[in-house]
């Protein structure tokens, strides 16, 4: 039980603490007051979140295209035997 505890204590403050970088961000680049930046703050992660997913996405499928490149490669040269010793 108290293990749970301090994860959920954890995540809540990760999360808090997520949220005011994001307001001082916003604040810093918009020039809001940091308590009218809280307000962005909702839009704002969900585009970093957007953001994220596009580019692990477009990461996976560049690593599946090398996987493939390098299968055929495999496939075009000829099986060599291994040296004698």
């Amino acid at each position: 039980m108290g293990m749970f505890r301090s994860l959920l204590i954890l995540a809540a403050g990760a999360a808090i603490g997520g949220a005011a970088l994001i307001a001082y961000r916003i604040s810093q680049e918009t020039g809001k007051p940091l308590q009218e930046a809280f307000s962005d703050v909702p839009a704002e992660a969900q585009r970093l979140f957007a953001d994220i997913k596009t580019r692990a996405t477009e990461a996976v499928e560049r690593g599946r295209e090398m996987y493939v490149e390098k299968q055929e490669e495999m496939a075009d040269e000829p099986e060599q035997a291994p040296p004698a010793l």
